[in-house]
Order: C-alpha cells, then sequence, then structure tokens
C-alpha cells in the first residue's frame, strides 16, 4: 500500500513540477501510470494544480520552512525552493485523502508535522486567509454505451449481472441522485447509465473491451449535439484520448471520421482506443494540426461535420478531487483548471479557439459545426462564439444545441442584447445543477443568407429542425422500400431462374424420346 502511494506521489510530482505549457492530458497518458490508478493519479494532479498557493502559505505561516536542516529525517532535500513532492504530500496531509502514506523523507516529515500543519490551516480559515473547506462534490460515475459493440438493453443486463438495480431517473431536476446499488438511465441523454458515485469500473470485463466506455456525463454532450448521421463523413480536429471522436463513431455505425491529432503520444493513445472500441472501419487517426490542413483539399470537399473540443483552461473541474468522478474527464482535458478568468494565458487559448472555429468553417461542404470547452469562463465559451460570429461573414449562423437539455448559457447584464440571445441558443453543465463537471457546448450550422448578426431566432431553429427530422425520416424510409424493392427483385429473379432451369429440362427429355424412338 504505501509503495502504490508512493509512486502516485512520484509521479503526481513529476507531472506538478513540470511546466503547464507541456499539457496535463499529454502527461498523464505518456507517465506510464497503470490504467487503475490513473483516476487517482488525475485527482491529485489536478487538486495540487487548485491549491498549491494555499499550501505554501500554510507551510510557511506553521514555520515548515524556518527548519533547521538537522532536523529533518535523513536523506530530506532542502525545502526551499519548495520541492514538486513537498507540496503534493501536503495536498495529501491537508485537502486531500488526509492520509500520509508514502516511504520518502519528505513524506515521514510531513507525518510528524501533520497535526500541526492541520491546525494552522484551520487557523486561517477561521479568518479568512484560506479557503474555507469545501468537499469535493460526490458526482454519480457515468458509463457510456459504445453501439459499434454493445445494445443499450445488453448494457442494462450486463450492468443488473452486477449487482445493481435498475431505476428510473428523478422526474423534473437535471440533477441525479443514484443510490447506492442501483443505477439508471440518463433522462437526456441517450446510451448513457449513471451509477452511484465512487462507482469503480476499471477492472470490469466490458469495460476492457471497449463494449462499455467510461466518460463524464458533460463530455458525452458534444457528440450528441453534433449528432453526425450514418454514413456521415466528419473531422475531429483535436481527437485524443478519443473519448468523443469514439462516441461520434458509436452514433454514425457507418461513414469516415478524420481525427487529428499532433502530439505523438497522444496519437498513440487515440489508436489504442480506436482498436478497443472498434472504431478502425470508421476513425482514421492523422499525425498532424489542424490549423496546418488545407481544408479545401480533394479529401475534405465533402466533409459534412465538423468536432472541435480545443485545449482550454479547465476551470470546470470542479470535482478534480473527487477521483473516480473526476479521472476520466480530467483526463481527457489539457486543462489544470488552476488559470484565472482574465490571465494571458486563458486569452491566448481564447484567441486559438477562435482560430480553430474559423478554420473548420472555411471546409467546403461544411454544415454543422460543434464547439465545446471545459471551461465556465465567459471568455473561452459565450465570448468565442460571439467573436466567430462576427468574423465568419454570415455563413454560418448559431442554432440551438441540444434542445432538451434545461441549462443554457450565462445571464446576460442590462444591455448585453448580444450575449443575451446567444446563452438562449448554447449550452452549460454545472455540478450543482447538472451532476457533472463544467462544461460549454454550441453548435453553429452553415446557412445561405443569415439576418439578425448571425443568430437563428427561436422559430427559425425549430423549424430548421424540423426540416431535418423529416429529410431523415424520407431518407430512411426511402432506403427501407429500396432494401425490399431489392429482396423481391432478387426472389422474382431466382424464381424466374428456377422456371428457366426447369424448361431447359424438360427440352432436354424430349430431345432424349425423340432419339430413342427414331
Amino acid at each position: 500500500m504505501a509503495r502504490n502511494a508512493q509512486h502516485l506521489i512520484d509521479l503526481a510530482a513529476q507531472i506538478t513540477g513540470r511546466p503547464q505549457s507541456l499539457g496535463i492530458k499529454n502527461q498523464l497518458y505518456s507517465c506510464g501510470c497503470p490504467p487503475a490508478l490513473l483516476p487517482m493519479l488525475t485527482a491529485l494532479v489536478q487538486g495540487v494544480a487548485w491549491s498549491r498557493e494555499q499550501l505554501l502559505a500554510c507551510a510557511e505561516e506553521d514555520g515548515l520552512f524556518a527548519l533547521d536542516p538537522s532536523s529533518l529525517p535523513f536523506g530530506c532535500p532542502p525545502l526551499e525552493p519548495p520541492p514538486a513532492e513537498l507540496v503534493v504530500v501536503l495536498y495529501e496531509a491537508l485537502l486531500g485523502s488526509r492520509r500520509v502514506r508514502g516511504t520518502s523523507p519528505i513524506v515521514e516529515l510531513i507525518k510528524q508535522r501533520k497535526a500541526s500543519l492541520q491546525q494552522t490551516l484551520a487557523a486561517r480559515r477561521k479568518r479568512g486567509a484560506a479557503n474555507a473547506y469545501a468537499p469535493a462534490p460526490k458526482l454519480p460515475r457515468f458509463v457510456r454505451v459504445n453501439n459499434l459493440l454493445m445494445s443499450d438493453d445488453q448494457a442494462r443486463a450486463h450492468l443488473t449481472s452486477l449487482g445493481l438495480r435498475c431505476v428510473p431517473a428523478a422526474a423534473g431536476a437535471n440533477s441525479l441522485a443514484v443510490q447506492k446499488g442501483t443505477f439508471c438511465a440518463d433522462p437526456v441523454l441517450p446510451g448513457l447509465f449513471a451509477l452511484p458515485p465512487g462507482t469503480s469500473l476499471h477492472e470490469d470485463e466490458k469495460v476492457a473491451r471497449g463494449h462499455l466506455v467510461l466518460q463524464d456525463r458533460s463530455s458525452c454532450m458534444s457528440a450528441l449535439a453534433l449528432a453526425p448521421p450514418a454514413g456521415a463523413l466528419v473531422i475531429d480536429t483535436c481527437a485524443s484520448p478519443g473519448n468523443k471522436t469514439l462516441h461520434c463513431a458509436s452514433l454514425m455505425g457507418s461513414g469516415s471520421i478524420t481525427a487529428f491529432e499532433r502530439d505523438p503520444a497522444r496519437l498513440a493513445t487515440l489508436q489504442r482506443r480506436v482498436g478497443e472500441q472498434a472504431g478502425r472501419l470508421i476513425v482514421t487517426p492523422r499525425f498532424a494540426d489542424f490549423l496546418a490542413a488545407d481544408v479545401c483539399a480533394e479529401e475534405f470537399r465533402r466533409v459534412t461535420h465538423v468536432l472541435i473540443d480545443p485545449s482550454c483552461s479547465g476551470s470546470g473541474l470542479v470535482a478534480a478531487r473527487e477521483a473516480f468522478s473526476a479521472g476520466d474527464f480530467a483526463s481527457e482535458h489539457e486543462g489544470s483548471g488552476s488559470l484565472g478568468p482574465e490571465s494571458a494565458e486563458v486569452e491566448a487559448l481564447a484567441n486559438a479557439q477562435e482560430r480553430i472555429i474559423l478554420h473548420a468553417m472555411r471546409l467546403p461542404s461544411a454544415a454543422a459545426i460543434v464547439y465545446s470547452t471545459c471551461s465556465v469562463y465567459r471568455r473561452e465559451n459565450e465570448d468565442v462564439v460571439m467573436r466567430v460570429l462576427g468574423q465568419c461573414d454570415g455563413r454560418f449562423v448559431l442554432v440551438k444545441c441540444l434542445p432538451d437539455w434545461p441549462h443554457r448559457g450565462l445571464e446576460a447584464a442590462q444591455g448585453e442584447d448580444e450575449l443575451r440571445r446567444v446563452s438562449q441558443l448554447v449550452c452549460r453543465a454545472t455540478a450543482e445543477a447538472d451532476s457533472t463537471n463544467g462544461f460549454f457546448v454550441a453548435r453553429f450550422e452553415r446557412v445561405a443568407a443569415v439576418g439578425g448578426g448571425g443568430l437563428a431566432d427561436a422559430a427559425d431553429t425549430e423549424v430548421a429542425r424540423a426540416a431535418r427530422k423529416v429529410e431523415r425520416k424520407a431518407e430512411r424510409k426511402a432506403q427501407r422500400k429500396a432494401e425490399r424493392m431489392a429482396e423481391k427483385a432478387a426472389a422474382v429473379a431466382g424464381v424466374a431462374d428456377e422456371v428457366a432451369r426447369d424448361e431447359l429440362l424438360q427440352k432436354k427429355k424430349k430431345k432424349k424420346k425423340k432419339k430413342r424412338a427414331a
């Protein structure tokens, strides 16, 4: 146990001690952590990123950095500048599990000082010098059905075989309280089941074989908002680790997805997961930066649907300290969640997000583009949407995303009319309202002519959606009719072949009789 704990501490220190520009997601997937420990490592890394300054201030007030070097455990490194391992162990002792396990000298030091450090933190909170303790929200564990390998009914039967009882989701609210020993189908997002908080399925056979996918609720919104039909040609601009890419493939059943990934380590992860989830016939991973791609090239001329889930601040990762609800979600996203909304880093991220969307809008046949982030900052969400609409020359309109999702965009202040119109059409998610991590989704559609600054009013949106529904229904009806006609034609052809063979046999018999008579 102590050896495993020390291994996690070492990996977390390795990741948090490097520049954030390397990307947490990239490092988590390339650090060699065993899959069963990855959720705990992710929660540990995210927690340290959120609370580093608070932890160091507490340690300094407690006198940790004023200790005589001769009083430190044998082999303990200098405490100034604070080594990354020290911050990780402080987090575990004060804010994380509250247990100090491991084998290193720094672990031994914090064990000795734990009571004093806890008293110092409590005193700081009492006078408002530190954030009051707020337990991480206990979010349900969500599992998505991979319809390339399993039906929803089969998934329900499998979960029941694990000793869980299927119950209906509570009517009305979008938040889900899943009791121990039960599970329920998501009331809004199809193909998704909610299990009790803390449920571990990492060793489950269906998860290991890709039939079921551990994926946060909000992370499933992107593919469902895009809703690519069977046979569609799709681009995922920022694909790894591949949950959203493969969710699109599961919805499609057939077609083609070009999945761009510019980092070689993440590309390897994407390729592995495509193989695990039977996506090879649909998903083609491509080692390239989407912004460098020639979107007018012949191979992309018929692409109709584009998914954009780029690097962001990760400010929506409110559940980062709860290992089993946050682990799989947080490892999907680059940001640590520690960047401030007004920081230069967030501004740079937002500018890059705008460039990707505008580049995707240059695809000649792009009909629908979905943009999503795991950020709660307006600058990366509603502001990006408004800036893109102002630069796309009226070629695309913002339409209502996921109509059944009840939680919309930010409330607009007086005079912010454009924000008010945008907020009615986009989706947001929060832990409090939606039992999931903070998230944002918007859907753009190509139009011939757009008025009103690139925004579709509710009536236009509903009419367009109804028209698409009628078209899809007509296409399915025509396809079924064609299949029936083909079956009948084959049957008729088979009968005709049998008649012709019988006639030929009769003629041969008559010839033989004539020869014998002669």
